[in-house]
């Protein structure tokens, strides 16, 4: 027969006048006899002595609980986490009578987590009994564990002995001239809970009760809507779940457009013939909505109309969750603020129109920084930058930097424009300036890009674009050559990792194409393209443990290698492609042993980064690579070298310290070893 039981998950509680009154009775129970009159301090002579002693003797227990399947760990860590008899342990009580009294108060607690696991008709008894005490001549491995055991609940927590709140707790202190009093102390007591969980309840049915403004439905959970509240019929009713689901439940119905909507009555209905649980949910929508006035607030230096235009929405939208959560992200990620917050604000108007609310806490918009680096080959490096956020108030970016090292100094700017004349949409330009000393080339570079940047769907951008170059190199196969270039630029980029200096998961993908032509009467024509990824993977969910792996490729074809300047060939080796070669050097090498680079380019790379401590941690690696002077490699022969990596962990990212040694080291060309230091993972 279906015995149909209405159960709130939230009614759970004890009686608290339970204690109070148990306690009442047993003092009354006392005093009908002459002992009782003693312990409530009545009475006088030798009988009032030994009556005293017999409350300075505490009873020190164990708690086991038996009957659960091991694989429940997070139902017994549960029970056990609420346990009055386990959490008092370390204060014993003066009779059993306590320690029962503690545990028949467990027994509520116990079934409440049970229910809350999906267990309804779960059983819990206890039992107490003397523990084993150890024979003289007892040494079995067993026995030293039980009384190592005894000692430490004995020992443990003495701040909490502090604490008289606890009824059942009396004064533990002995008397050592009491001629009665026992020399071993009183025998230790287990107290065990036999707990039979029974059949867990299964979901059976979810159903929704919503009150729309002009009428009320009732209906069951479409399967969409059953995944989207992360429910399934058929599995175990535990509460959790079954609470979390209401929220996504409000979640579903203001994606429908009402952004009041509130959660009102949750219903849970158990059968217990069939064993199952049938859940109603009830909502109260309020007024369907659209998108109303922008009010922001928290603007300083940052123009307020700028910071409503990030809204996703047109005028008059219907409300979405998503377009709120779109908006907030991409405000986050300018890099301007401090928080961002974006919500509605009711009521709704009588147009139908709910109002929405930025509020913006704005960060520093100016900063300096740098950093240094170093190789065996390449020797010290140094960059600084100075960045200022929000030149004329509207997000717009202005970067200037400097790099000094052995093979190369120079000056950068970069300027980045945001909301460029649409909505997520950039203006990105820079200019470099540099002085080559490399054993590739030597002399002077000038380029610069003017584009436009705008992403494509979650993780994608794209950046298209003009450039200028203008260089004055000699090469080791072109000496004393100028060329004035204009050319196109277009890059797709993909990029989902959760670090930009320290990923531990997704990977990143970039396609580079370049199209060049000469404006001098040097017919210098050209297209460059080259291909870049890597792909990072968790071993474990701390991302402790990371397999890293990359590949480079690119070729150029339209020109010869001698046609082309000697900054655009490819070149490899290096800190930044395959370590254990020098700068340049693996590829194509003149007569002299300088490299002279080519027009295709193969790499790949692999590591495993385990951060053995919070701040340490070792990157074992190998890499492989090679260039190759027709536009597609000859043949796949590349030069492979291994190396050891140690990372220190900072805020602002790795600190990183390789050696690397060639596999396949050439005469008279590479070194026995290379080292590097700089900041970030290689790759």
């Amino acid at each position: 027969m279906k015995d149909n039981i209405l159960r709130n998950f939230q009614s759970y509680g004890r009686r608290a006048a339970f204690v109070p009154l148990l306690m009442a009775g047993t003092m009354l129970a006392a005093c009908s006899s002459d002992e009782g009159l003693n312990i409530l301090g009545f009475g006088s002579g030798t009988d009032d002595v030994v009556a005293q002693d017999g409350l300075q003797s505490t009873i020190p227990y164990t708690v086991e609980i038996t009957g659960i399947d091991p694989l429940e760990e997070n139902l017994i860590a549960a029970l056990e986490s609420v346990s009055t008899a386990r959490r008092l342990q370390s204060r014993p009580t003066a009779s059993r009578a306590g320690l029962q009294r503690r545990a028949e108060d467990d027994i509520e607690r116990f079934q409440a987590v049970l229910r809350s696991s999906g267990f309804y008709d779960g059983q819990i008894t206890f039992d107490i009994q003397e523990k084993q005490v150890e024979q003289p001549g007892d040494t079995t491995d067993q026995s030293k564990s039980d009384a190592a055991q005894d000692d430490a609940v004995m020992a443990s927590d003495a701040e909490d002995r502090k604490d008289a709140n606890d009824p059942d707790d009396a004064n533990d202190s002995n008397d050592p001239n009491d001629p009665n009093a026992e020399v071993n102390g009183p025998t230790p007591v287990v107290l065990t809970y036999m707990i039979d969980v029974g059949t867990p309840y299964l979901i059976s049915s979810v159903d929704l009760v919503v009150t729309y403004p002009d009428k009320v439905i009732e209906r069951s959970a479409t399967d969409a809507e059953l995944d989207k509240t992360r429910l399934q019929i058929g599995q175990r009713a535990t509460a959790e779940p079954i609470i979390l689901g209401e929220q996504y439940g409000v979640d579903i119905i203001r994606e429908q457009g009402y952004p009041l909507v509130k959660a009102t009555k949750r219903t849970i209905m158990a059968d217990t013939a069939q064993k199952t649980i049938s859940i109603k949910y009830g909502f109260e929508t309020g007024p369907q909505a659209n998108f109303g006035a922008v009010t922001v607030n928290g603007a300083e230096e940052v123009d307020a109309d700028f910071i409503a235009g990030y809204r996703s929405w047109d005028a008059g939208e219907r409300y979405s969750p998503d377009q709120v959560r779109t908006t907030r992200r991409d405000l986050a990620q300018t890099n301007l603020f401090d928080s961002v917050i974006v919500k509605v604000v009711g009521p709704v108007g009588e147009s139908g129109e709910i109002p929405v609310e930025f509020n913006v806490v704005e960060r520093k918009m100016r900063s300096i920084g740098g950093g240094v680096d170093f190789s065996t080959a390449d020797g010290p490096g140094a960059n600084a930058f100075w960045e200022h956020r929000n030149l004329f108030g509207a997000g717009e970016k202005l970067r200037l930097g400097v790099d000094v090292s052995g093979f190369e100094q120079g000056l950068t700017a970069e300027f980045r424009k945001p909301q460029f004349l649409t909505r997520r949409q950039a203006l990105v330009a820079d200019a470099n300036a540099k002085n080559n000393d490399t054993d590739a080339y030597q002399g002077e570079t000038v380029d610069s890009f003017v584009g436009v940047e705008r992403p494509l769907g979650e993780n994608w951008s794209t950046t298209l674009g003009v450039t200028a170059e203008y260089s004055d190199l000699t090469g080791s196969d072109s000496p004393n050559e100028q060329f004035y270039l204009a050319g196109l630029r277009g890059i797709l980029r993909h990029d989902n990792t959760d670090n930009p200096l320290d990923p531990t998961e997704g990977n990143r993908f970039e396609i580079n194409v370049s199209p060049y032509m000469g404006l001098t009467d040097k017919d210098t024509n050209f297209t460059s393209v080259s291909i870049a990824g890597s792909q990072y993977l968790s071993i474990d969910d701390d991302g402790d443990y990371v397999a890293a792996a990359r590949a480079r490729t690119g070729t150029i074809f339209g020109q010869e290698r001698g046609d082309l300047p000697s900054n655009k060939r490819f070149y490899s080796g290096g800190g930044g492609s395959i370590r254990g070669y020098e700068y340049q050097k693996v590829g194509p090498l003149a007569d002299n042993g300088d490299p002279i680079g080519g027009r295709s380019v193969l790499e790949v790379g692999f590591e495993f980064r385990a951060r053995v401590t919070e701040s340490f941690g070792i990157v074992p690696f190998v890499e492989g690579g090679n260039v190759y002077s027709r536009s597609e490699p000859e043949d796949i022969d590349l030069l492979w070298a291994a190396g050891l990596g140690f990372r220190y962990y900072t805020a602002v990212g790795p600190l990183r310290f390789d050696v690397a040694v060639p596999l396949d080291k050439r005469e008279n060309v590479d070194d026995d070893y290379q080292f590097y230091i700089s900041l970030g993972q290689s790759f």
